[in-house]
Parts: C-alpha cells; sequence; structure tokens
C-alpha cells in the first residue's frame, strides 16, 4: 500500500474505504477504526497571506475564492476565526 501510515495511530494496517464526495480515496485504519484522506489538500502559506492582501483590497469572498481557487467554506473560516 505504497508506505501508507495512519494518521492518527501511525500504524500502516490500512484498506481502502470508498471515496470522498470530491472523489478522492478514503481509507480506513484497520487498527483504530479511524478514516483519513491520504492526500489532503493543504493551503500553503503564500495563498494565505495573499488572501490577506486581496481582503484590504476589499476584493468579494467569491472573487477571492475564485482567483485562488480555495472554497468558499475555508475562506470564511480564515477570515471570520
Amino acid at each position: 500500500m505504497n508506505n501508507l501510515r495512519c494518521p492518527h495511530c501511525g500504524l500502516s494496517h490500512i484498506k481502502k474505504n470508498g471515496r470522498t464526495h470530491y472523489g478522492k480515496q478514503n481509507h480506513a485504519c484497520l487498527d483504530c477504526g479511524r478514516q483519513f484522506v491520504a492526500e489532503a489538500h493543504r493551503i500553503d502559506e503564500t495563498t494565505r497571506t495573499l488572501v490577506k492582501k486581496l481582503l484590504l483590497e476589499r476584493l468579494s469572498l467569491r472573487g477571492i475564492c475564485r482567483v485562488l481557487e480555495v472554497s468558499l467554506t475555508w475562506l470564511l473560516q480564515r477570515t471570520l476565526a
């Protein structure tokens, strides 16, 4: 399974467990029972900095999402937190 390890317990006893609604492969750990996506999308620090600059320029939230290819949910969590 390409040395894939559970991010929760660190063990490598995993199996495929369907797909997310975005089409990414889900995995389930056979030891702790937790479910995870192996290649979760992470938003880098340069994008986060750019979001702050675009907000200061008073660009709309949906416009920022469109340009930076991030979800509105992610952006709202970052701006309201």
